[in-house]
């Protein structure tokens, strides 16, 4: 065979070895991308129910607080939303999968809010002091099987730090403070504060929402 058709088909099989790997990692890049496209997606949509999962919970905890004849009850803990799932004391296992203490105690989600609701910040005697007040899984928010989600919400209610009057479990200028946070999978949280306002003698439909934000937690 001539020297010159044998180094013809040598070069022929490198060229083909040559397209199979490139075309290889060519389909390897196009996988990873489909991938991470796919989860980039997964990652918006579950980032997106639990801030409407954060929201609904706020909304009834607002509700809950416009129907409360006594707001000093709440702020001192003995009243709480018309929205719990059991006694918070003591560890819950969350449709996610994880495991968290919702009250109290230094390793508990109360104290956490406690600690970092205002960035360390104290007022003194008008510090607020903040109450776990609705909790429960979002599938609880309507019959069994209407709800297909992992979220689980929390809200805690706290006096407003500028009314003056030295007691955090004393509402004097009708305005409280909403701290809800949507608890998923892995410990994904979302978390959003609301400024609750009513008149001095008011009723529920005299509540309203003064401020709302969503925080970085």
């Amino acid at each position: 065979m001539p020297r010159g058709l044998d180094d013809d088909r040598g070069m022929a099989l490198l060229i083909a070895i040559g397209l199979v790997l490139l075309l290889t990692a060519i389909g390897g890049a196009m996988a990873v991308a489909s991938r991470t496209e796919i989860l980039i997606v997964g990652n918006v949509r579950e980032s997106r129910a639990a801030l409407y999962a954060a929201e609904g919970a706020a909304a009834l905890a607002v509700r809950d607080l416009g129907a409360a004849p006594d707001w000093n009850a709440v702020l001192t803990g003995a009243a709480a939303s018309s929205f719990t799932d059991g006694a918070a004391i003591g560890a819950r296992t969350l449709p996610g999968g994880d495991s968290v203490v919702l009250c109290c105690g230094g390793s508990s989600l109360t104290d956490d809010v406690q600690q970092r609701a205002h960035a360390g910040r104290t007022w003194g005697a008008d510090t607020p002091v903040w109450q776990i007040f609705a909790w429960g899984p979002a599938t609880g928010w309507l019959p069994a099987g209407r709800i297909d989600s992992p979220l689980y919400v929390v809200a805690w209610v706290a006096d407003d730090s500028d009314d003056g009057d030295g007691n955090p479990h004393v509402d004097s200028n009708g305005f409280m403070q909403l701290h809800v946070h949507a608890l998923g999978r892995s410990g994904a949280r979302t978390v959003v504060e609301v400024g609750v306002a009513r008149p001095a003698g008011g009723v529920q439909a005299d509540t309203s929402i003064r401020a709302w934000r969503d925080v970085r937690w």
